[in-house]
């Protein structure tokens, strides 16, 4: 996929690396004017429940629209028997599947075609209605969003307005404000330094979530040592969070979701050139954010590799002395003073959770089914505050490790998923069945056409179905 970045073993992106709490968020605004519904006794209550979950849909499942100008579409959800307009943005992609950018992030409408994607949050759908009335509408489509384990469902529907289209919503769920390299959203904000590596600098948790909004996380560090053989010869080198620099190359601030793009380069040094390693996207929702990778690994570079070791560590910061750590093997949390540790920190973690006053984060990293087959498996890394070597300080925190990783059988490249997602209360057991609903069972959609105004949309309804994705509902080109 052309929006993921790309890691081999002699070229490695920070995984992990770009984590994205809105200073404040804007109150949707209603209208004097309500839209009523024309509600025929078939009408359903919503009884969908997710919420993180991101939904996105390639335009070209959109059905028979009257034309493809997003300036003249609103999306709406129905609650409490009336029409209210919800946050949607259209994304625009290019020939090769990149998304389109901009310097500024500005959010402009487009003619969109088959590649571009509908995006809206799942939580923001509504109760299903027949027949609608909106002065000025002359199409509308019903989109049905199902979590299919629990048949729990929602819908919105999405509105063509010919001339002069009611107001938007005046929710934005996240920015990226490029001078003071911050992303902020409705339950966190994310800092980046700025020095040529950009890496991230501090996480905190809005009040709106749970938090203080102060610092929760300090620092995301990453420690990756690759050791390799080849004609006789037996050498390693290690790269960290600051082996890599940045340029920007462009971002989007739409109000469900903002996007980055940066080009990273590994950093060999003062008197050596930089080597490109390709385009980074980070996307950031209202209460999670996620940097999808690609892991390439060369045939050459499999037969060479003897051992390689990847640590990620987030670092506390130094207030949150209430912090604990939760995973599926430490269900009774473990606190981080001297001499605590988890058990079977070695074991496959497909999650694990921090969480005290100053909020609460899930993290979760999917990576390939083979590599679990061949035993390759997500350790914890933990750090207590237990006593320093003389001269160091000792920073608390944890983080993931990569095991068995020289169990490798094949060359390939391979889609690997992270995600810090806000829960918005102190952690309790089950809390991260909700988060991880997005990697287990992807919500899916259904279109179909709904009368509005005595006009009815061409065409029939339309089942779309979806693929797994670490983040988020994502439709089947």
């Amino acid at each position: 996929m052309a929006n993921r970045r790309r890691i081999t073993v002699l070229r490695i992106r920070a995984a992990g690396h770009h984590r994205s709490r809105l200073a404040g968020f804007l109150l949707a605004l209603f209208s004097l004017a309500t839209p009523a519904l024309a509600g025929p006794p078939n009408d359903q209550a919503k009884t969908l429940v997710r919420l993180h979950d991101p939904v996105v849909i390639r335009t070209s499942l959109l059905p028979d629209l009257p034309d493809h100008v997003t300036a003249s579409y609103r999306l709406y959800g129905a609650r409490r028997g009336a029409l209210e307009p919800i946050p949607f943005q259209f994304d625009e992609r290019d020939r090769d599947g990149e998304l389109v950018l901009s310097d500024g992030g500005t959010d402009a409408d487009f003619t969109f075609d088959d590649n571009d994607e509908l995006v809206f949050m799942a939580k923001d759908t509504g109760d299903r209605v027949g027949a609608i009335e909106l002065p000025g509408a002359d199409a509308a489509l019903e989109i049905e969003v199902t979590d299919p384990p629990h048949a729990e469902r929602g819908w919105v529907y999405l509105v063509h307005f010919p001339v002069d289209p009611p107001p938007r919503s005046a929710i934005r769920y996240a920015t990226f404000d490029a001078a003071r390299q911050e992303a902020r959203a409705l339950f966190y904000q994310v800092s980046y330094s700025h020095d040529r590596s950009n890496f991230l600098e501090s996480v905190s948790v809005a009040p709106e979530a749970g938090g203080t909004g102060e610092p929760l996380i300090k620092r995301i560090t990453m420690r990756v040592n690759p050791t390799f053989s080849f004609l006789g010869a037996t050498w390693g080198t290690t790269f960290t969070e600051e082996s890599f620099s940045v340029v920007p190359d462009g971002m989007k601030n739409g109000p469900v979701r903002a996007v980055r793009r940066l080009r990273q380069s590994l950093d060999l040094g003062r008197w050596c050139p930089d080597i490109p390693n390709g385009k980074v996207y980070t996307y950031y929702y209202f209460s999670s954010f996620t940097t999808p990778s690609t892991f390439s690994v060369p045939w050459l570079v499999l037969k060479a590799l003897q051992g390689f070791r990847f640590e990620s560590i987030d670092q506390l910061a130094p207030q949150t002395t209430t912090m604990r750590y939760w995973d599926g093997a430490n269900p009774e949390g473990v606190p981080f003073s001297a001499g605590n540790r988890p058990v079977a920190s070695d074991g496959d973690h497909e999650w694990w959770v921090m969480s005290g006053s100053e909020g609460t984060c899930l993290q979760t990293l999917a990576i390939p089914a083979p590599w679990q087959t061949w035993g390759i498996t997500r350790g914890i890394v933990f750090q207590d505050g237990g006593a320093a070597e003389p001269g160091s300080s000792r920073d608390v925190g944890a983080g993931y490790s990569l095991l068995g990783m020289t169990n490798l059988r094949a060359p390939g490249d391979y889609e690997i998923d992270s995600a810090m997602i806000v829960l918005p209360r102190p952690y309790r057991i089950g809390d991260e069945a909700e988060a991880l609903a997005m990697l287990r069972t992807p919500l899916q959609t259904r279109m179909r056409p709904v009368a509005i105004s005595g006009a009815k949309l061409a065409g029939s309804a339309t089942s779309i179905p979806q693929r797994r994705s670490a983040f988020g509902l994502q439709s089947l080109p």
